[in-house]
C-alpha cells in the first residue's frame, strides 16, 4: 500500500526507533489511538515488541511535550492486542500515541507530588501540544478531527465496558479513539482524557491562555555544499552556519543528511554545545546504517542551551569494510526543529 504525506512528525526524536527491527505493514492512517504508559518515564516497550508509533513525554520545566517516534506515521505499530481470527487492530489504519502518564486515580494519588500527567486533569500546555499533533495528522493525512466516542474514566473503562467498540464499528471508525475503545483489547486507557478540548485546540479553537514565550519558533537550515567525511573522524557540519542555535530554554533539532556510501556502512551523529571557553557539552550518539545507493540519515536531539553556548552538529563515518580508507561526501544537509526562548 502506498504511504502518502510526510511520515515523520516535525521535531520528533528517533532515538528509540523500532521501524528497522519491526518493519510493520504499510497503511493509510485514518485513526489515532491514544494510550497512557502508566508510568513517569520513557518505557522500554520490550525493545519495540509493544511500541506505538509515537510517545509524548512531558517536560514540566519547559511546559511542553517532547515527542519520540518509533515507526513511520503510515506503518503499523505494536501496542494493541490483535487476536487470531478476529478483526485487525494494529494494522487497520491506526496510528498509535502513548502519553507518558496515568489515567488511574489510584496511581495519581500514589505518585502525589512527583511530577506526572493525569489524563482527567491535563495542563493546558499538554492539550495545546496534543492538539498540534492532531492538527498535523489532519492536515497531512486527513485524519478527521472528530471522535463521537465517550472517553470513560478508569477503572470503569477497563474490560468489556459500554464504550468498547464492536468489530463492525471498529472496522468503519475514523477519527480519534482510545485504547479503551478498541475491540479484542481490555485496557481502559487513556481514561477520561479531555478529547473534546484537544480537538478544539487542533481546530484553532480557544485554549486556556498561554504565556507568549510558550509559542515555539522554527529552526530551518539547508546546505548543498559538499562535505568530505574521512573514515573514523568526527566532522562538524556547516548547515548555512556552523552555529545552529543559542539561548533557548528548550529545543528539538533534527539533522538530515544525504550521502552515498557502501551498504552497511555506519554513521554516528550527535549535537553538541560549544562554549565560549572552548569546552563543550556533548549529546548522545545516534547511529544509522547506509543502504544501497544514496542514503538519507536523520539524527535528533532535544534539550536546552544558554546564551553563552552554540548548538553544533557533527558526524562520523565508519566503512562497512574496516580496510576501506576512502572518504565519502555529504551532498545535502538540513536542520529542522523548534525552540522556545
Amino acid at each position: 500500500m502506498t504511504r502518502t504525506g510526510p511520515q515523520r512528525y516535525p521535531g520528533a526524536s528517533t532515538t528509540y526507533w523500532y521501524g528497522t527491527r519491526y518493519p510493520g505493514s504499510a497503511m493509510e492512517t485514518n485513526v489515532i489511538v491514544w494510550h497512557t504508559t502508566e508510568g513517569t518515564s520513557m518505557p522500554s516497550y520490550g525493545g519495540g515488541t509493544s511500541a506505538p508509533n509515537f510517545t509524548a513525554k512531558p517536560d514540566f520545566s519547559a511546559k511542553r511535550l517532547v515527542w519520540y517516534q518509533h515507526f513511520d506515521f503510515d506503518v503499523s505499530s505494536r501496542a494493541l492486542v490483535n487476536k487470531a481470527g478476529g478483526v485487525e487492530t494494529n494494522t487497520l489504519n491506526a496510528c498509535q500515541v502513548e502519553i507518558v502518564g496515568t489515567c488511574d486515580p489510584a496511581a495519581h494519588a500514589k505518585w502525589g507530588s512527583t511530577p506526572h500527567l493525569y489524563t482527567p486533569e491535563l495542563p493546558d500546555w499538554v492539550i495545546r501540544d496534543l492538539g498540534a499533533f492532531a492538527k498535523w495528522a489532519n492536515t497531512h493525512h486527513g485524519v478527521p478531527l472528530s471522535s463521537g466516542l465517550t472517553f470513560k474514566a478508569y477503572p470503569s473503562s477497563y474490560g468489556a465496558s459500554s464504550v468498547r467498540m464492536s468489530a463492525a464499528r471498529w472496522n468503519n471508525f475514523k477519527g480519534h479513539c482510545g485504547h479503551q475503545h478498541v475491540p479484542e483489547n481490555d485496557h481502559g486507557d487513556p481514561g477520561a482524557i479531555p478529547m473534546a478540548a484537544i480537538l478544539t485546540a487542533a481546530k484553532g479553537g480557544t485554549v486556556p491562555p498561554q504565556e507568549d514565550d510558550d509559542m515555539p519558533s522554527t529552526l530551518g537550515r539547508y546546505d548543498e555544499t559538499d562535505r568530505t567525511l574521512v573514515p573514523g573522524k568526527w566532522t562538524t557540519l556547516t548547515v548555512e552556519s556552523v552555529d545552529l542555535l543559542k539561548d533557548a530554554k528548550a529545543y528539538t533539532a533534527s539533522s538530515y543528511l544525504t550521502v552515498t556510501a557502501p551498504a552497511s556502512s555506519t554513521f554516528q551523529g550527535r549535537f553538541y554545545h560549544y562554549r565560549t571557553d572552548g569546552s563543550r557539552w556533548t549529546g548522545p550518539v545516534v547511529e544509522r546504517l547506509a543502504t544501497d545507493g544514496m542514503s538519507f540519515l536523520d539524527f535528533t536531539h532535544a534539550g536546552s542551551i544558554s546564551a553563552t553556548e552554540k548548538l553544533r552538529f557533527e558526524v562520523c563515518y565508519y566503512p562497512a569494510d574496516a580496510a576501506d580508507k576512502k572518504s565519502i561526501t555529504v551532498t545535502t544537509s538540513r536542520v529542522r526543529g523548534i525552540y522556545w526562548k
